[in-house]
């Protein structure tokens, strides 16, 4: 084998080597794009979330509507919950059954019903990592957490009603973590 064959080899074997080196980083430069792409579509939906929250007039509506109601009667529930005379079993039984009350009285339920099963659709979106789940806690996790815990006795009068211990389960499981327990305590 002569020089220039001997060279002509190796420039081969180098441009195979580089050509197989380039498909690797171009293969990784591509999935890298594509994680990027993902996440940025999980963000914009998290954020469609967002604009309907605070844009849409039937949850904007609901929302000032129960928040109304309870300003309401917040200071009637204070006062309820403050009698020095009642069990911590009592004051329970007391706070579930004056909340089921407003509700009922407020005609709430359509509305709570509304905010509930978006906060579902969320946890959804969150669960098929279609949405960004920093994302979607930042903006709503403390607002539904705190419906969850306020509402609950309407929720357990729910199942009740329906016969149907799972209704609300993902919303419950998720902000108080025990779905069983919440109705039993």
């Amino acid at each position: 084998m002569n020089k220039t064959a001997e060279k002509l080899q190796i420039a081969e074997i180098i441009g195979t080597w580089i050509a197989a080196v380039a498909v690797v980083l171009g293969g990784l430069f591509g999935a890298f794009q594509y994680l990027e792409h993902k996440a940025a579509m999980r963000i914009d939906r998290s954020m469609s979330f967002v604009e309907r929250y605070q844009g849409n007039t039937l949850l904007v509506s609901a929302r000032l509507k129960i928040s109304y109601s309870m300003n309401q009667h917040v200071p009637n529930i204070n006062k309820l919950l403050t009698s020095p005379d009642l069990t911590p079993d009592e004051l329970a039984n007391i706070y579930s059954n004056e909340l089921v009350k407003i509700v009922e009285r407020d005609e709430l339920a359509a509305d709570l019903e509304q905010i509930f099963t978006f906060y579902e659709q969320i946890l959804i979106c969150r669960e098929m990592d279609l949405c960004d789940a920093e994302v979607t806690a930042q903006f709503f996790d403390v607002d539904a957490k705190n419906y969850i815990l306020t509402f609950y006795p309407y929720i357990c009068n729910v199942r009740e009603q329906w016969n149907n211990p799972k209704q609300y389960e993902r919303l419950v499981s998720f902000y108080v973590g025990g779905n069983e327990d919440l109705c039993d305590a």
